[in-house]
């Protein structure tokens, strides 16, 4: 898919890598609003997330991941979370830009946005996730339902 026609998406790549961690670069839309911040995370911490989304929602009303430390460097969270019963899921994503913490506070960007997506979408981002976090290379993308070719 084109990223310039797209709604809502959410995009982690990795563009550095070391023996015991690596750098993700993660982007966000939900078709209003548009961010990206680059994080570290591991493949243990990535991996274990992971797993958690295995036929989500399930008994899991929601899941969270985190990267990084909230209002320190760089942060990055996605929560996942039912919105119906229909099996809408509704991601919560946070991200702040990489800013050394000697500057002052409100200079920080920060966003918190949503995008809704279906769990066939959670179903394929979960084993590219698993997959990127096993081979530190690729994408892991979960598209917003609004991305579907009907609308």
């Amino acid at each position: 898919m084109d990223k310039a026609k797209l709604k809502s998406f959410l995009e982690l790549e990795i563009i550095w890598k070391d023996y015991d961690m690596f750098e993700l670069k993660v982007t966000a839309s939900n078709g209003r609003y548009f961010g990206t911040t680059e994080i570290y995370d591991t493949t243990e911490s990535l991996l274990s997330f992971s797993q958690t989304l295995i036929g989500f929602p399930n008994d899991n009303k929601t899941t969270l991941h985190e990267a990084g430390n909230k209002d320190g460097y760089a942060y990055f969270s996605m929560n996942f979370y039912c919105i119906d019963n229909v099996g809408h899921i509704g991601v919560e994503i946070n991200l702040e830009d990489n800013v050394a913490t000697e500057f002052r506070h409100e200079e920080k960007d920060k966003l918190k946005l949503e995008i809704i997506v279906e769990p066939s979408a959670i179903d394929n981002f979960q084993k590219s996730l698993s997959q990127l976090a096993t081979t530190q290379k690729g994408l892991a993308i979960p598209y917003g339902r609004d991305n579907r070719l009907d609308n």
